[in-house]
């Protein structure tokens, strides 16, 4: 399992190498919605997926699979079961975005 840091800022793109595979992550906040959203793109900034809403405790990459996004799972994961991320929470690690790799997602692990 990766955790992913999150700046403090309300739009982000980071860099992250994914089982073995680059990809950018781009975390935006819609103040409006009140909610954090992702976009992925590969190594060549291609999008391959945008607006997916951060849910607690969800994955979130498992209905994108006809699509190239990473081999593993995205989770935000809370210690304390909230409902709702703020926008402080995800970058002030009150709440983690981790990524668990392919082969523990098919061990069952997840």
């Amino acid at each position: 399992m990766q955790t992913i840091r999150v700046l403090d800022t309300n739009d982000s793109l980071t860099e992250v190498v994914l089982d073995e595979r680059t990809f950018f992550l781009h975390l935006s906040w819609n103040s409006e919605a009140e909610l954090w959203s992702l976009a992925i793109e590969n190594a060549y900034n291609e999008l391959i997926i945008a607006g997916i809403a951060l849910v607690p405790d969800t994955p979130l990459l498992d209905r994108f699979r006809y699509l190239p996004v990473p081999a593993g799972e995205l989770l935000v994961l809370t210690p304390d079961g909230r409902d709702s991320i703020s926008r402080e929470a995800l970058p002030a690690g009150d709440v983690a975005l981790v990524y668990i790799e392919a082969d523990e997602v098919k061990s069952g692990s997840l």
